[in-house]
C-alpha cells in the first residue's frame, strides 16, 4: 500500500510526503522501488510542511481559537504533513539484503512492506524466536528471531530500565534455547528475584510450567535438600500437569573453592591477591577456613611474615563478605554443584540459580565461580580435546546488574587494571563457544569496549540520555534511533545483531513469556486428550473384535 511520495534526498536521508488519511509510526520499515531494486527505509522523524505566511498563521490560529472554520487556499499545496526516513538495506532480484548503494529518485512511490518484502529480509532466519516485527507500538505476524551459534560467542547487550522486561526477556530466551530440537545451547541464569522458575507472582508462569523443563532445565535452588528431580504440580484449565525437574541443593563446600575464584571476582588488590596464593600454597585444601579461622597475629607467623597484618585482615573482611553466614558456602557437602553445573551445560541444559536469599557479596562469588569453571572446562577441553570440543554446546552465562563487573570502578583501581572472570569472557570467549549475557540498566556505565564487543544488543526502554546515548555510540545502525529509544513501552525492544545477519535496528516486540507457555500447555493438553481418545478406540476396536 502507497504510503507517500519522496520530495527530498540527501544520501540515505530522504523526505517523502505522507498521503492524505495514511498513517506510519516512528520506527516503521517501508520501501522505495528503484528499477529492480527495493530500498527499505526506516521512519526516524517527522516534519509538517508550512508554506504559509507568520501573517496567516497567526489569523489561522485565531479562528482556531475562536471556534471558527479554518478555510485554507490550496490546502494540500501549502500544508501537508512529511515523514523522514533512512535507507537502511537494499534487496536486489536475488532476494538478498545488502547495505543500500543508492538513493531514490524524487516523486518515488513509498510503500509498506508485505509478506515477500519481510520474507527477503530474513527477520526469521535463526533457531531463537524472541519477538514479533513491530510497527509503532503494534506487533505484527512476522517472527523475528536470532542464530544462537552466531549471537552466543560474541556476547549480547541487554539494556533497560526497571520494569522494561528484562526478565520476561530472559524468560523467553530461556524458552527459546529449550526449544531447540538438539541440545544445541546452554544458558546459565542467576535469578535474585525468584522471578524464573514459577513465574514470582500470582497468575505468572515461570520455565517449570513448560514441558521442555523435564528435560532441558537444571534447577538449584535452597528449597532443595539432595540431587533428585522435584516434582512441580499445578492446574491448567481444570487440569493437573505434574513435571519432574532435574534438581541440585544450592551449597558449594567451601574446600572446593580456589584462589581464582575470589581473585576473579576483581575485588582484590595484587598484595590481597598474593596472600589468597601464599595461603593456598601453604595449607592446601584447607587454605580457606585456616584463613577465616586462624588469629591474624599466627597467621602472621605461620606465612613467615611474608604479607602485612593489614592485608590479612582487610582480606579476612572481604572473603566473610562474600562466603556470607553459610547458607551457600559451608562446609562438609556432600554434593558437588560446581561441577554438576559444569555438567549440565555440557547437556545442553538451562542452568537456573534461584538465589533471592543471597547477599550481593554471595551472588558475586557464586557467580564467578560457576562462569570461571564452565570458562576453564570449555578452554581446556578445546586445546586437549578439540573433537570432543565441537560437541559441546554453545553456552551462554546471564550476568545480572553487569555494570557492577564491566565498569570503569570496578576494572580499574589507581591506575591498576583488574580483571574479572566476565572481562575476561567478553575478550577470549568467543574462542571457546563461550559467552556472556550483560544485563544492565545502567549501560552508560560499562566500559566502552564490552559494549563493543557485544554485537547483539537487545535496547529496552531507556530513556535516560546517559544510557542510551552510549549504546548508540558503540553500535552500528542507531544513529537516528534515539527518539524512538526514548518512546519505547514495556516489552518493546529495538534488537541490533549484525552477528545474526541483521543488516538494520529491527523494532520488535518481545514475546509475553505467558503466552508461549499457555500455548505450549494448551497444545500439551490436546496431545494427552488425543492419546486418552486413541487408547479408548483401540479398547473399543478390541471389545468389538471378540
Amino acid at each position: 500500500m502507497e504510503v507517500g511520495t519522496v520530495v527530498w534526498v540527501k544520501g540515505l536521508k530522504l523526505r517523502f510526503r505522507l498521503r492524505r488519511g495514511a498513517r506510519v509510526s516512528r520506527g516503521q520499515l517501508l520501501k522505495v522501488r528503484v528499477s529492480d531494486v527495493r530500498l527499505v527505509l526506516r521512519v526516524v522523524d517527522f516534519e509538517p510542511v508550512v508554506l504559509l505566511s507568520p501573517s496567516e498563521v497567526a489569523r489561522l490560529s485565531k479562528r482556531v481559537e475562536e471556534g471558527r472554520e479554518v478555510v485554507v487556499l490550496d490546502r494540500d499545496v501549502r500544508l501537508y504533513d512529511t515523514a523522514v526516513g533512512v535507507v537502511v538495506v537494499e534487496v536486489g532480484e536475488d532476494g538478498v539484503p545488502r547495505g543500500p548503494s543508492c538513493a531514490p529518485p524524487l516523486f518515488s512511490a513509498v510503500e509498506t512492506l508485505d509478506e515477500d518484502d519481510l520474507r527477503d529480509l530474513n527477520l526469521d532466519g535463526g533457531d531463537l524466536r524472541i519477538g514479533y516485527l513491530r510497527v509503532g507500538h503494534a506487533a505484527t505476524d512476522a517472527v523475528v528471531s536470532l542464530r544462537g551459534d552466531r549471537v552466543i560467542p560474541h556476547h549480547v547487550l541487554v539494556s533497560g530500565v526497571t520494569g522494561s522486561g528484562k526478565s520476561n526477556f530472559g524468560k523467553v530466551l530461556a524458552y527459546a534455547v529449550m526449544s531447540v530440537e538438539e541440545p544445541r545451547y546452554s544458558l546459565v541464569l542467576f535469578d535474585c528475584e525468584s522471578e524464573y522458575f514459577l513465574g514470582g507472582s500470582l497468575g505468572s508462569l515461570g520455565l517449570a510450567h513448560l514441558p521442555q523443563a523435564e528435560e532441558r532445565l537444571f534447577y538449584v535452588s535452597s528449597s532443595v535438600d539432595e540431587a533428585s528431580r522435584v516434582r512441580v504440580t499445578f492446574e491448567f484449565n481444570g487440569a493437573t500437569v505434574a513435571r519432574s525437574i532435574l534438581a541440585h541443593p544450592l551449597e558449594v563446600d567451601v574446600r572446593r573453592l580456589h584462589p581464582l575464584d575470589f581473585i576473579m571476582t576483581g575485588e582484590f588488590s595484587a598484595p590481597q591477591e598474593e596472600l589468597l596464593w601464599l595461603a593456598w600454597r601453604t595449607f592446601g585444601d584447607d587454605w580457606l577456613p585456616t584463613l577465616l579461622d586462624m588469629p591474624s597475629s599466627a597467621l602472621y607467623s605461620r606465612l613467615r611474615k611474608m604479607v602485612h597484618r593489614n592485608t590479612i585482615n582487610t582480606v579476612k573482611r572481604k572473603l566473610r563478605h562474600m562466603l556470607g553466614d553459610g547458607h551457600i558456602f559451608k562446609e562438609g557437602c556432600e554434593t558437588d554443584l560446581l561441577r554438576a553445573a559444569v555438567s549440565a551445560v555440557a547437556r545442553g541444559k538451562v542452568v537456573l540459580f534461584d538465589i533471592p536469599h543471597a547477599s550481593e557479596g554471595e551472588e558475586k562469588l557464586l557467580s564467578v565461580a560457576v562462569a570461571r569453571r564452565i570458562f576453564r572446562a570449555y578452554e581446556r577441553l578445546k586445546k586437549r580435546a578439540p573433537e570432543e570440543w565441537e560437541r559441546l554446546p554453545y553456552v551462554l552465562i546471564a550476568v545480572e546488574e553487569a555494570h557492577r563487573y564491566l565498569s570503569k570502578d570496578a576494572l580499574t583501581q589507581h591506575g591498576e587494571v583488574r580483571e574479572n572472570i566476565f572481562s575476561v569472557i567478553s575478550k577470549r570467549g568467543r574462542k571457546y563457544k563461550v559467552g556472556a549475557m550483560y544485563i544492565t540498566q545502567m549501560p552508560g556505565d560499562l566500559m566502552e569496549p564490552v559494549i563493543r564487543q557485544a554485537l547483539t544488543k537487545v535496547i529496552l526502554p531507556l530513556p535516560t540520555r546517559p544510557d542510551y546515548l552510549k549504546v548508540i555510540q558503540y553500535s552500528p545502525y542507531l544513529e537516528d534511533a534515539e527518539d524512538e529509544i526514548k518512546t519505547l513501552d514495556r516489552g518493546e525492544a529495538l534488537i541490533v545483531s549484525p552477528a545474526s545477519g541483521l543488516r538494520f535496528a529491527v523494532p520488535v516486540k518481545i514475546f509475553l513469556f505467558e503466552d508461549l507457555a499457555r500455548a505450549e500447555l494448551a497444545r500439551e493438553l490436546r496431545l494427552r486428550a488425543s492419546a486418552r481418545a486413541g487408547a479408548r478406540r483401540r479398547v473399543r476396536d478390541e471389545v468389538w473384535a471378540v
